[in-house]
């Protein structure tokens, strides 16, 4: 039977800090339901979510045509959306507004931060194949061609207008024979939070209730990680 892997970018240390943007209700689910959500990829807004580029999808369909491949572009586009999860985050310990405003408004949203290594060992933990990525921003017009070598590996471009993002992907097949049937979202379990989760960090405009509100929160599911407002909280014109 093979041993199950989890697989990263060679550039990622394991002292990499990493974010995740959150509003408030799953910021609640986390603590309640001890796990981590991963979407199912074809469940993101983005229309170019995991889309095969001109040159890619005209090989794909020529071999198809031939014999040499067993599924055309249309086929490997919708196992790779409907085939894998994918929890995204955003790479690096500064703040980006453009993200605090998206996840859940400027007020009530949550950055949760952990580490590279931190996800590597969450991963570990689930027994199941798992690859950290990191997302490269492309020009969907002008690309030609690049390597994909299988399913996930679309799902590690995004074009270039969500390039404010830098985002790694966290991403978990589940491919078995039932995979047009995926559900939409997958929790996989977290055993410590504590371990897990590095810091707390709550909007630049959070008031002092939901400060105190959140404290309220992590004391109840013991969750002792530092909680601080960002940093941009402090700046005066």
């Amino acid at each position: 039977m093979p041993s199950v892997q989890v697989t990263t970018d060679t550039d990622l240390k394991k002292s990499i800090v990493l974010r995740r943007y959150v509003d408030l209700p799953k910021f609640l689910d986390l603590l309640h339901s001890r796990c981590l959500y991963l979407r199912r990829a074809d469940g993101f807004a983005d229309r170019l979510e995991g889309a095969l580029f001109p040159g890619l999808r005209a090989s794909m369909n020529a071999a198809h045509a031939r014999g040499a491949a067993h599924e055309n572009a249309d086929d490997f586009y919708r196992k790779a959306r409907t085939g894998f999860y994918v929890s995204c985050w955003a790479i690096g310990a500064k703040d980006n507004m453009a993200l605090w405003q998206l996840y859940g408004g400027a007020k009530t949203s949550v950055a949760l931060t952990t580490t590279v290594g931190r996800l590597v060992d969450l991963a570990l933990s689930w027994n199941v194949n798992t690859e950290l990525r990191r997302v490269d921003y492309v020009d969907h017009r002008r690309v030609s061609n690049y390597a994909i070598m299988g399913y996930a590996d679309v799902l590690k471009f995004k074009n270039e207008a969500f390039a404010y993002e830098n985002e790694l992907r966290l991403i978990v097949p589940k491919m078995g024979k039932e995979w047009k049937q995926n559900p939409v979202g997958l929790r996989l379990p977290i055993a410590s939070l504590d371990t897990f989760v590095r810091s707390i960090v709550l909007a630049p405009e959070a008031e002092p209730w939901f400060i105190e509100a959140i404290r309220g929160l992590c004391s109840k599911y013991d969750l002792n990680a530092p909680i601080r407002q960002s940093a941009l909280a402090t700046l005066r014109t």
